[in-house]
């Protein structure tokens, strides 16, 4: 049967029964994203009408490999840009992501490459077979696992990533049985995708590609191979605020940094420059709307909070108030980041027990274990109602905890941004944490590195041992001083002021259920190209991405 569905989705039947099954399963949801096409080819009618491009004209191709409108609409945002200067402009989807390749069509873009006819052909299959004999009797711990390449590309993290996604786990373990069959079923598509990524580039000749996920097994052997092919390919996510991006040109040297980074030697450069009373109050607003329900996307994370002083947080959690605070900000463990620097332990789950224990040990202060506040809308927008893998993780190797350690769940009503103003330390792997915290003059300790590692304001480790051995001691750090603090300030504004680009030809709509296939959607704001040249942040896109030089996005100093 499996089989059978493979080839069925590598003919042009796979479309139309992809539409069936939508409709029969939710008709009402069905109809509501067909009548937001609609509407979307009405607005963007002018976008259809560019001339079509020079056979001579550059070629941007996008991975895109999404059916949700949002994620469409940004790509096509993007595309639009460079459309605009005459592009050509292609998308490698799936055959099934009907609803995707309608948004597409809207704005005018018409040349699909269906990636299950890639995978389906014959060297493809044998290289994959090829591969899984390989590694049938090879190791497969997770640190193991974690270093597998199959030509271009370095599969380990993208199979481990994608089955902790899967299975809500922080530390799956590939030896296990069903993991492993996961595993190796993964790893024989991955060795498809790396052959179908060379086929593609060395017949579509693209000049740029456009990514928002380069790392999970699906596209992240497509851009390892178009790194390899030195293929200029643009990473786009988005920031804290929802109306811009956060734009990184992807080659060796970048491959494995966080997109939403600057350089050590930008920061070099920008702690030199004057800093202003205007640079600090930007930075001082952009934290209050980060935490202060401005900006809908963080809202997510900070539902109902409430600001609170140091000692309503210490009455509230019951904290001894002669003891210094520390907080383990935890990452969602399941949505497991092994792409962007290297760990002391094994994985996050490894990571977040041991400090819990190390947390357990030292009664000399008072211990906060923070979970993620994202897994209370990722869980929902998952359909997961199982325990959380930190209690589970807790239950299990621990079990009750002693009162100097206090466990502040993800839907909790204190603000992150109290927190900050309140506690002495704060730990984490490589969360933005670690480049937030510092501008408070609180000292972060590391768990791996990261985009700011070696910066100048954490406190990184090399070793899980000189990691646990200074959560031993941890009550003897000091604040930061005044120097590094200004580095992070320095750091931090880069990241939150100049380094979004900020798009108003259109517009981001977030609603409130993460259910609803339309809780996120964008809309064109401009009603001409005449009015998108007079905004201008599409021909900033253009510029950029355009560019040979220029890693990073970086927007110009406000004046």
């Amino acid at each position: 049967m499996r089989r059978l569905l493979e080839q069925i989705r590598s003919t042009p039947l796979a479309g139309p029964m992809a539409d069936v099954a939508a409709f029969g399963t939710a008709p009402c949801r069905a109809l509501r994203l067909w009548e937001d096409v609609r509407r979307t080819g009405e607005t963007a009618a002018f976008a259809r009408q560019l001339p079509k491009p020079d056979p001579r004209a550059p070629t941007l191709l996008i991975l895109s490999m999404t059916n949700a409108t949002y994620s469409a609409k940004l790509e096509c945002m993007q595309a639009l840009a460079l459309r605009r200067r005459g592009w050509h402009v292609k998308v490698l989807t799936s055959a099934l992501y009907t609803h995707a390749k309608r948004i597409f069509r809207a704005f005018g873009i018409n040349d699909f490459i269906d990636f299950e006819r890639l995978v389906a052909q014959t060297d493809a299959i044998s290289a994959g077979q090829a591969e899984l004999a390989k590694r049938e009797n090879e190791p497969t711990d997770f640190q193991s696992v974690l270093e597998w390449t199959y030509g271009e590309a370095w599969i380990g993290p993208q199979l481990l990533s994608s089955i902790s996604r899967r299975q809500f786990d922080g530390a799956p373990d590939p030896r296990d049985s069903a993991v492993r069959k996961q595993l190796f079923d993964q790893l024989l598509q991955s060795v498809k995708f790396v052959c179908a990524a060379r086929r593609t580039f060395a017949t579509q000749r693209p000049d740029l590609i456009l990514v928002n996920e380069p790392n999970y097994h699906v596209l992240g052997p497509f851009v390892d191979v178009a790194i390899a092919d030195r293929i200029p390919t643009v990473h786009f996510v988005q920031p804290s605020r929802e109306d811009g991006l956060i734009l990184k040109k992807l080659t060796k040297e970048t491959r494995r940094i966080h997109p939403n980074s600057i350089s050590k030697d930008t920061l070099e450069h920008l702690v030199k420059l004057p800093w202003s009373d205007e640079q600090e109050a930007e930075l001082n607003e952009e934290f209050e709307r980060r935490y202060g329900g401005v900006w809908k996307i963080q809202a997510r994370n900070q539902p109902g909070t409430i600001n609170m002083s140091k000692q309503q947080i210490v009455d509230e959690l019951q904290l001894d108030a002669s003891k210094p605070i520390a907080v383990l900000f935890s990452h969602v463990l399941w949505d497991a980041n092994l792409f962007y620097g290297h760990d002391i332990f094994e994985n996050y789950g490894h990571w977040f027990i041991e400090t819990v224990k190390a947390a357990v040990a030292n009664p000399r202060m008072n211990w906060i274990i923070k979970l993620h506040p994202a897994n209370v809308w990722k869980r929902r927008l998952s359909g997961v109602t199982a325990e959380y893998g930190e209690m589970r993780l807790i239950r299990e190797q621990i079990g009750e905890l002693p009162p100097h350690v206090k466990l502040l769940e993800a839907d909790t009503k204190i603000s992150t941004l109290s927190l900050f103003k309140a506690i002495d330390v704060g730990i984490t792997v490589r969360g933005s944490i670690g480049y937030e915290l510092p501008c408070f003059g609180v000292p972060v300790v590391t768990a791996g590195t990261g985009r700011y590692s070696g910066f100048g304001f954490t406190e990184d480790h090399e070793s899980s041992e000189s990691y646990i051995l200074r959560l031993s001691h941890l009550e003897d750090i000091g604040r930061l001083d005044m120097a590094s603090v200004h580095l992070a300030r320095v750091h931090a504004h880069a990241l939150f002021v100049r380094r979004p680009w900020i798009f108003s030809s259109f517009e981001t709509y977030i609603g409130s259920d993460v259910s609803d296939p339309l809780h996120q959607n964008l809309t064109l704001r401009a009603g001409s190209h005449a009015e998108i040249s007079e905004i201008g942040d599409l021909d900033q896109f253009a510029d950029w991405a355009g560019a040979t030089d220029n890693l990073d996005y970086l927007a110009p100093v406000r004046r």
